[in-house]
């Protein structure tokens, strides 16, 4: 499989180092070796399973989502729908200019896979900040937040901007685009974007698709609008759909973290036949039946 590793500066957009890995105990000690902010594993053969360890819980179906998920054709035509709205809305704006999409693993990925089929071949290149308020780094990767604690992957939004702060030269709108539940995860990651001054060099669209047609995030969204009122940011774009079934489905998602204290480390979550999950399979042949998306 294909190893994408991201370091505190930034060598290239996606990776600086990138590297070709047969087995767990191999990526196991590439990450020990290198300690990335973040890094993305992707599912190219050949195909390797991971193992965990005794005990833990990460492999497990936990979360509400997960448990008795049915595939429901309705709810499914509310999340395209709404992708496609939302693509059509982000196509007007950006137009023919530059832009670099920043949409956070592991929740804002389908969003953006499902919204990327829609968009008219524009100048357009993506980020996957992996970020995650329940990850953390090891002591030895000494990453410390703001209070000078240990740091989760919900620091990583900010050490991912800083990576990415000096390529935004060459873009004229940076997307942040996301799931908005409460709304309040985007509203914090456009604080941090502003308190950076990521909106001097960039202009900011926010973009998203919200959980119950926005019913649970009506307060954190008026923040988020005054942050376009004062002109901290250029646009905030969103859209509502039944239910946002992605949100903490790992099987769904596809992808998930081996552990949850050994840094923010994606891989692709498959199963002991080397396959997606039966109800990822059962979502993207609906959500992507338009757009013909095949990949991860």
């Amino acid at each position: 499989m294909e190893l994408w590793l991201r370091l505190k500066k930034a060598v290239s957009l996606q990776w600086d180092v990138k590297v070709n890995i047969s087995s767990q105990l191999e990526w196991q000690n590439i990450i020990s070796q290198f300690k990335p902010i973040s890094s993305i594993l992707w599912p190219i053969a050949p195909l390797f399973k991971f193992e965990s360890k005794p005990g833990s819980s990460c492999f497990k179906r936990r979360h509400r989502h997960e448990k008795n998920y049915e595939n429901d054709p309705r709810r499914n035509a509310s999340y395209l729908m709404a992708s496609k709205r939302l693509a059509y809305r982000l196509g007007d704006n950006i137009r023919d200019r530059r832009a670099l999409v920043y949409a956070p693993m592991r929740g804002a990925y389908p969003i953006w896979r499902s919204v990327r089929q829609f968009i008219p071949q524009l100048y357009i290149d993506y980020y996957f900040p992996v970020t995650s308020s329940f990850v953390f780094y090891p002591q030895g990767y000494r990453i410390m937040n703001r209070k000078g604690r240990l740091a989760s992957g919900r620091f990583t939004n900010i050490l991912e901007l800083q990576r990415l702060k000096p390529l935004l030269k060459r873009y004229r709108y940076l997307v942040y685009i996301d799931e908005i539940v409460s709304g309040g995860m985007m509203a914090a990651y456009l604080k941090e974007m502003i308190q950076l001054d990521i909106n001097k060099e960039i202009s900011i669209i926010a973009a998203g698709i919200a959980d119950v047609n926005g019913a649970k995030s009506a307060l954190k969204r008026e923040v988020i609008k005054s942050y376009v009122n004062s002109g901290r940011i250029f646009k905030f774009l969103w859209e509502g759909c039944d239910s946002l079934i992605t949100q903490d489905q790992k099987f769904l998602l596809g992808v998930h973290y081996m552990d949850y204290n050994q840094g923010l480390n994606i891989i692709p979550f498959l199963d002991k036949n080397l396959q997606f999950y039966q109800e990822k399979k059962e979502f993207d042949k609906y959500i992507f039946k338009e757009g013909g998306e095949n990949a991860w």
